[in-house]
């Protein structure tokens, strides 16, 4: 008698031909995917790593993109690396192919890192919405431009998609997984990460404790494996942050499309970066101490948690683009999941608010965006039912 095939066995099968078909789809398919617009950030970062270069020295980059261009270093402009290292030691296979496959490759884990966050968000969905909810989120504008430019929103999509699915199901290492994958743009996933964090703390049952284990122990990994990609990271990511922040066009944030910044805008006339910072964080700390005041029971199970804290992460944080807010997605469907009556037609206008002004008024309508998110967040609140005294509250 046949013995039946291990889990495991069937899953490292299923992973091996994933990323076989994904590779063929990359080399063969000539998809017009543009290979230097936001892409080339990650690309270029992780070149160098192949030439030993460490992550955040921007001069080496660019006499390696001026050697490989025939030019002077002068004439190469590169921006500098905004991420923590690791993000880029988990792709450094994009830099072994040309960089027109390598960009078709992102693109393909791009799309499946969405279509998966969205098999996470819609489980125990029937067939039928669970199958049309994937060509929401496909075309859902601010993905779209996402998926175009190459941009590193995805992963921590799929973080913040992972964890409400770890959490709602008590798997410790999916759980860790989840936090890791949410520190890869930290300014979007870290306010998550710690919420998730503190929510475990406040449970105080088996399974947080182990569950927080295991996040501080996925923590001290990625500090230390950050070493390989820079020798002194923690320093120089700062300053390759501070970099950021000082080149033209950014520190001005004309295509930002914060909060923060549009009521900087309305009171000032100018788009600029620098008062924000202040006024996002009063506005972050404002929403988190208020809902905790008065309306603490939308902090109390994973799925009302996670959506909370994306929504107040979207109206606070002062430096987000139109593509950041593909984090909607995630709030759209927890709170679609138990939708009735009038609140369809509140999801269905928060879903299409972003095509309105994008369409309206262009890159105007990046200022606006963070209306969409301050719906959804009326709509939980409105929603969330009253604490029941569980002993499994947070």
């Amino acid at each position: 008698m046949n013995k039946p095939i291990s889990p495991f066995i069937l899953h490292t099968s299923s992973i091996i031909l994933f990323l076989a078909l994904l590779l063929l789809f990359a080399f063969l398919v000539p998809l017009p995917i543009p290979a230097y617009l936001d892409f080339q950030v990650l690309y270029h970062a992780n070149l160098g790593l192949t030439q030993d270069i460490a992550l955040y020295d921007r001069a080496a980059q660019a006499e390696m993109i001026a050697r490989l261009a025939g030019v002077t270093a002068d004439q190469v402009f590169i921006l500098p690396f905004p991420y923590p290292p690791w993000y880029a030691l988990a792709t450094l296979f994009l830099a072994w192919p040309p960089v027109e496959v390598a960009a078709r490759l992102w693109f393909g884990l791009n799309l499946s890192m969405l279509l998966a966050s969205v098999w996470l968000l819609t489980d125990g969905w029937k067939p039928v919405p669970r199958l049309a909810s994937f060509l929401a989120a496909i075309v859902f504008i601010p993905i779209i431009g996402s998926l175009y430019v190459g941009q590193f929103i995805f992963p921590v999509l799929l973080g913040a998609s992972l964890i409400t699915f770890a959490l709602r199901r008590e798997n410790i290492s999916l759980t860790a997984l989840a936090a890791a994958l949410l520190t890869f743009k930290p300014h979007l996933g870290g306010p998550l990460a710690v919420a998730a964090l503190i929510y475990l703390l406040l449970r105080r049952d088996d399974f947080s404790r182990r569950a927080v284990r295991a996040i501080l122990v996925t923590a001290v990994f990625l500090f230390a494996i950050g070493f390989l990609a820079d020798p002194a990271w923690p320093i120089n990511y700062l300053h390759s942050l501070l970099g950021f922040r000082d080149i033209p066009g950014v520190s001005s944030c004309g295509l930002c499309a914060s909060l923060p910044v549009g009521l900087v805008a309305l009171l000032t006339g100018q788009t600029d970066i620098g008062p924000a910072l202040p006024l996002g964080l009063a506005l972050f700390v404002i929403l988190f101490v208020a809902l905790i005041r008065f309306r603490r029971e939308i902090f109390q199970t994973p799925e009302s948690l996670v959506s909370a804290s994306i929504l107040i992460t979207l109206l606070a944080d002062p430096y987000l683009l139109n593509y950041d807010f593909a984090l909607l997605l995630v709030p759209l469907f927890i709170l679609a999941s138990s939708a009735s009556g009038k609140n369809w037609l509140w999801l269905v206008f928060a879903y299409l608010f972003p095509s309105l002004l994008l369409g309206l008024f262009g890159r105007g309508g990046n200022l606006y965006l963070s209306i969409a998110a301050l719906l959804l967040l009326s709509l939980q609140i409105a929603r969330a039912k009253p604490i029941d005294g569980s002993p499994r509250e947070a």
